[in-house]
């Protein structure tokens, strides 16, 4: 072999031998980067591409007037997970040290607190509550010694709910927590939890890429989503109307010893509600401090009851509207005992004072009146339901068939919901016509027997306001979303239950009823206003055995009967336990709250 050739074949061999050399050398760095030094690239990795959640809030929830009832800030709590914090250590990117020393100035906290947090063997640390966007944000422009952003932290959008009326319409309004999947929060009762799918925001999203000294790459691949805030929901609720009676129902459990308060006041002509409270009530800020749990169910719209002699409202009104009856029909021409006998077939000389059985051999079945004394003139429908003559209105019922009675109770509401646009509505009870018996028919007549919520019998009562039409009640008057498109909820007639002609025969009977009840000196001066009104007090029945109980609900319900139509009310106090009847607890609580709510609605007085 030539000289020549020798030297290219060493020159190659040379060549050669450098290359495996590179080989070898590469595939050690690899080991190396691989094995040995993966968390410290990995760390470099995370700190070139940053992920964010962009916040959004909750959509507001507005008073009738415009102000705020309901909104929430955007707030974030701090984490650390303390394996990337070694990682970055190890890495030589940052210290531990740096990291207690500048995050705890901007948390306000001694560097010996993020010292005790790490101390321990849990990886998954919370180091901060409820941040504002500022102090977020301060938080993320810190950096670390090489001059990139300080690692090692990292944030989870929390949602502060805020109430600034604190607990004006809390039952109406509800709560907001945690969801049970501890991704975000959901709505608890009321209009939080009927409204939470558009309340709820949708949060944005932003993934970017920065070089190793901590500046954004123009060119990288950026991802992002738009965030987008709740509806803003704008409500029908009159604040002042609603501390009105927030304050009466208060007062009324306190000199009362009731057990709780309800009431409703709407506007009759569409539905609107204009206040709804119950008492005991809770401040939905601090819910979770709340020992007693009943205080957050909405009594006015979850608990049916008997209402008592409200009801014969609907009976008188189903049997002038069907023409069985006139306003002057006497109904009993020679008055009553104070008792009667419903049972079939009693044995001749039987009474209610008899305990003797009648012909079948079933105990006799009376009906009463609240003071059982008899009455020894004639009694007409009108008669009856102005005197609230339990005899009188079973003589009405009688005029009637089983299942026309039926019919118009539930027309007027009885069983049904009254599809109102809050969580936790719940349905009244009324047995089928086809299993009445006598018994029922009687009961039934004075508004005994069935079961039925405040806020249903308040639009029972409301749709001989509206002449003869039931409306659909909503808190909820428009929405706005994030695009700013808005919706109008108007008013809807849920059916039309009477016609007009009867609520004007009806009308005159409850203003007297109304004009009764003005029995002390400071409440005569009212009689100028037109107020049509039916008192109602029905024993409460037990709950875990049949019969009933000792104690009392105790009910008013009217409305302003003048061609302004501006209110309805109706207040419920449960078990007071001072005054016997309704007229010597309830009747002072609904006068005084109708005092307080005559200039806010601007009432007129009226003479028919």
């Amino acid at each position: 072999m030539s000289l020549l050739n020798k030297i290219q074949l060493f020159k190659i061999r040379y060549i050669l031998f450098g290359f495996i050399l590179v080989a070898v050398a590469c595939v050690l760095l690899l080991i190396k980067w691989e094995l040995f030094e993966s968390e410290k690239y990995l760390a470099i990795a995370n700190e070139r591409y940053q992920q964010s959640i962009i916040p959004s809030i909750r959509g507001s929830i507005l008073a009738s007037d415009g102000t705020t009832l309901a909104y929430s800030e955007p707030r974030f709590d701090a984490y650390v997970w303390v394996p990337e914090l070694n990682s970055i250590e190890k890495a030589n990117i940052q210290t531990r040290e740096e990291f207690v020393t500048k995050v705890s100035a901007i948390l306000g906290k001694d560097e010996s607190f993020l010292q005790e947090k790490f101390s321990g063997t849990q990886l998954w640390i919370k180091i901060g509550e409820k941040l504002t966007i500022t102090e977020r944000d301060n938080i993320g422009a810190l950096r670390n010694k090489n001059g990139g952003h300080l690692r090692g932290i990292q944030f989870q959008y929390v949602n502060k709910r805020i109430y600034p009326e604190n607990k004006l319409a809390s039952q109406i309004l509800g709560y907001v927590m945690p969801a049970d999947n501890d991704a975000g929060y959901k709505g608890v009762w009321g209009l939080e939890q009927y409204w939470d799918g558009l309340l709820k925001p949708q949060e944005g999203y932003q993934a970017t890429e920065y070089d190793s000294f901590g500046n954004y790459i123009s060119i990288g691949e950026d991802e992002s989503i738009e965030p987008r805030p709740g509806s803003t929901l704008y409500t029908t609720i009159n604040k002042s109307v609603q501390a009105v009676l927030e304050k009466h129902l208060k007062s009324a459990v306190e000199r009362f010893s009731a057990k709780s308060a309800t009431g409703v006041i709407i506007n009759p002509k569409t539905g609107e509600i204009y206040a709804l409270a119950n008492y005991p009530d809770f401040d939905p800020n601090i819910y979770n401090l709340e020992n007693d749990i009943s205080v957050f169910g909405n009594l006015a719209i979850s608990t049916p009851y008997e209402i008592g002699s409200v009801g014969k409202v609907f009976t008188v009104s189903a049997a002038l509207d069907l023409g069985l009856v006139q306003a002057n029909t006497v109904v009993l021409p020679e008055g009553h005992n104070g008792c009667e006998i419903i049972s079939p077939n009693p044995r001749p000389g039987a009474s209610c004072n008899d305990p003797e059985r009648n012909k079948s051999g079933n105990t006799i079945d009376c009906i009463c009146t609240f003071n059982r004394k008899p009455v020894k003139t004639p009694i007409t429908v009108s008669s009856a339901l102005i005197g609230s003559d339990n005899i009188g209105l079973r003589h009405v019922a009688l005029s009637m068939t089983y299942e026309n009675f039926f019919d118009y109770l539930v027309r007027f509401g009885v069983g049904k919901t009254t599809r109102i646009d809050l969580a936790g509505e719940s349905l009244g009870m009324i047995r089928n016509a086809s299993d009445w018996n006598y018994a029922d028919q009687a009961v039934y007549s004075y508004g005994h027997g069935y079961s039925i919520t405040p806020l249903e019998a308040t639009m029972g009562i409301a749709t001989v306001a509206n002449n003869g039409e039931r409306m659909q009640p909503y808190t909820v008057s428009k929405l706005i979303d994030a695009d700013g498109k808005e919706t109008i909820f108007r008013p809807k007639v849920e059916e039309v239950v009477i016609k007009p002609e009867t609520c004007n025969t009806i009308i005159p009977m409850m203003n007297q009823v109304y004009l009764g009840n003005l029995i002390e000196n400071k409440y005569k001066q009212y009689s100028k206003y037109y107020i049509a009104l039916k008192s109602g007090t029905a024993l409460i029945p037990f709950k875990d055995k049949a019969g009933y109980s000792n104690d009392i609900n105790a009910t008013f319900a009217g409305f302003d009967a003048s061609p302004d139509r501006k209110f309805a009310m109706l207040i419920k106090l449960e078990s007071p336990q001072v005054g016997d009847l309704s007229w010597e607890n309830v009747r002072i609580v609904w006068l005084d709250t109708f005092i307080d709510i005559i200039d806010i609605l601007k009432i007129q007085p009226y003479s028919p």
